[in-house]
């Protein structure tokens, strides 16, 4: 498996970054080029589905979300390439008014080499947690 990651802090309670992330359905607030997410079901296992400004859809899974450790986990069920793909998000608090989000995919390249696969990922990866970082520190 090959994994990927990006860090950021972001200037805000654990309470008001955690509210957001774990609520599986909010991802269209904040995720650029997003136009809409729509979410079936309820609890893990809970399917969401993210259009983008092109059309393009993305479906995930809920796979595991701990209010304990701020953490949840979600799969990538769209044909891209990267194949079994875990993503999981999870808060430090680092102090009373400020986080760090660690955002990172396990994955296995399918079709393209492995250094293109890390870099596409990654890529995305940085740009969603500045996304977030932004949304929740306006």
């Amino acid at each position: 498996m090959t994994q990927v990651s990006c860090k950021t802090t972001i200037n805000k309670p654990i309470a008001d970054v955690w509210q957001i992330i774990s609520d599986f359905g909010a991802a269209g607030q904040y995720l650029n080029g997003v136009v809409t997410c729509t979410v079936e079901g309820e609890g893990v296992g809970v399917l969401r589905t993210l259009t983008s400004t092109d059309g393009s859809t993305i479906i995930e899974r809920l796979e595991m979300r701990d209010e304990s450790v701020h953490r949840l986990s979600y799969a990538l069920l769209t044909d891209t390439p990267f194949r079994n793909c875990l993503t999981t998000m999870t808060i430090h608090e680092l102090a009373p008014n400020q986080v760090e989000l660690e955002w990172s995919a396990t994955f296995e390249p399918d079709g393209i080499p492995v250094s293109e696969a890390v870099e596409m990922l990654e890529s995305a990866l940085t740009t969603n947690c500045l996304a977030l970082k932004q949304f929740m520190e306006r």
